[in-house]
């Protein structure tokens, strides 16, 4: 799904409006969905005590609208329509809209009535995308306000204004926004508005959901064999060898081979093999790094360089190539925490998109930066974020159940490997959700793994 920022949505809108599309269809649309949100929410909307907050803007064209369109289907009990600004001051679609307010006699004022503590549903149409900078008053206001009425649920239209509005629901139109995928945000309906898909289709930015990963998790052919579904070559130490292998093999590799150098290491699932040091992995989907140590530099800048497969690099395998610039023409997966990643920048973070974005085009590689809202930015400039996860995952060996499953996908779709990166790092996120934050164990959490997989074949 595209995620466009708030210039890419204003181009959107003026694309759709040269092709044909008036602005009020687009303001009529929107209006409508947000009544549908309200109606499948709130229900009975005429019992309900309305406060709609309008800006002068078009995001406040949407509430005026709102407010006829409630007033017409449901005639709520007690209905407020709250002008922030002037009639005079409003956009021109936001005038027009208050004209056919007034055409229906339906009243509005600019001045707070005595009894506005018994709302029951606030709608925040003051600022929409457009806003740049603080709100200053009266915006800067109402949204205090806004947050203060006792008995209110407060929906939000586009987006929270100014990010400020402690919103329990946002319907945003289209597309979402950044502050949508990257802020902890409350419930989100996202309601398509009649813009043509075409003028959406500049983003870079994207939210992963099932429909985007296909076709993992498909029906298997019934003439399957090991082969069909590809070896994977883990190469690590200790317990987070075990995690990782163990994650491959669940995820559906064909067959799992684990390598340490360590001539003590024994296997604890009979399911994987044990492979002779120093590994071969020729033909292979390789990942490399859980429990490695830094001792064996050589060996991972060499498959970095030379494996003509598939390589998933995690934990020391990213510290001892750190910082990185160098590149290859093979599909090469870096899966950094913000440690590591600060590592492989050479430098402090700053914006996780940015950073994650230049260092795939620097090193021509998958850079999948993890944490809330995990990041994969791919060489290509399609940059996704994902939005499965819990604090259930901030365990050690999290990311070694991440890099096996990552490993297991690639080595089944070999056709299809963004998909297949994409659906490890969004079904590790619903492994997590499906884990209880305290007692979550990270070699149980593909204990749940067909049920997430079952998620993405309805």
């Amino acid at each position: 799904m595209k995620v466009l920022t708030h210039q890419q949505m204003r181009n959107a809108d003026l694309a759709a409006i040269a092709a044909g599309i008036p602005a009020l269809v687009l303001m009529e649309n929107a209006a409508y969905a947000l009544l549908r949100a309200l109606e499948q929410r709130y229900m009975p909307l005429s019992e309900q005590r309305i406060a709609i907050f309008c800006g002068k803007g078009n995001n406040g064209g949407d509430g005026l609208a709102l407010a006829r369109l409630l007033q017409i289907h449901h005639q709520p009990k007690d209905m407020k329509v709250i002008l922030a600004f002037e009639p005079e001051e409003l956009s021109p679609d936001a005038a027009r809209q208050l004209v056919m307010l007034e055409a229906l006699e339906i009243p509005y004022s600019m001045q707070l009535p005595q009894d506005l503590a018994a709302t029951t549903l606030a709608v925040d149409a003051l600022l929409g995308t457009g806003m740049s900078g603080e709100p200053r008053p009266p915006i800067a206001d109402l949204i205090t306000l806004i947050n203060e009425l006792p008995l209110a649920r407060r929906v939000a239209v586009d987006i929270p204004s100014a990010n400020r509005v402690h919103a329990d629901l946002i319907v945003t139109f289209a597309a979402p926004k950044p502050e949508h995928v990257m802020l902890d945000q409350p419930e989100l309906v996202i309601a398509p508005i009649g813009i043509p898909e075409k003028f959406l289709a500049q983003a870079e930015l994207n939210l992963i959901t099932p429909r985007d990963l296909k076709p993992v998790g498909a029906k298997r052919a019934l003439d399957s064999h090991k082969g069909s579904f590809g070896h994977v070559a883990v190469i690590g130490g200790a317990g987070a060898l075990q995690m990782a292998g163990a994650a491959a093999i669940r995820a559906g590799a064909g067959w799992v081979t684990v390598y340490s150098s360590d001539p003590g290491f024994t296997i604890g699932l009979p399911d994987l093999m044990k492979g002779a040091w120093p590994p071969s992995v020729a033909g292979k989907i390789v990942a490399i790094g859980p429990g490695l140590g830094q001792s064996e530099q050589a060996l991972v800048e060499s498959l970095y360089l030379n494996h003509d497969g598939p390589l998933i690099l995690d934990a020391d395998a990213l510290n001892v190539l750190a910082p990185l610039s160098q590149s290859t023409s093979h599909l090469r997966v870096l899966t950094p925490h913000p440690g590591e990643m600060r590592r492989l920048l050479g430098r402090e973070l700053g914006d996780r998109i940015e950073d994650s974005s230049g260092l795939s085009k620097l090193t021509n590689s998958v850079v999948v930066l993890k944490g809330q809202r995990t990041v994969i930015a791919f060489p290509s400039g399609q940059v996704w974020i994902n939005p499965t996860g819990s604090p259930a995952l901030a365990k050690a060996g999290s990311g070694d159940v991440l890099t096996g499953l990552m490993a297991g996908l690639l080595s089944q779709y070999p056709s299809h490997p963004e998909q297949a990166i994409l659906a490890a790092v969004y079904l590790h996120g619903r492994l997590g959700e499906y884990s209880h934050e305290m007692t979550s164990l990270a070699s149980r959490l593909c204990d749940n793994l067909s049920e997430a997989l079952g998620e993405l074949s309805v």
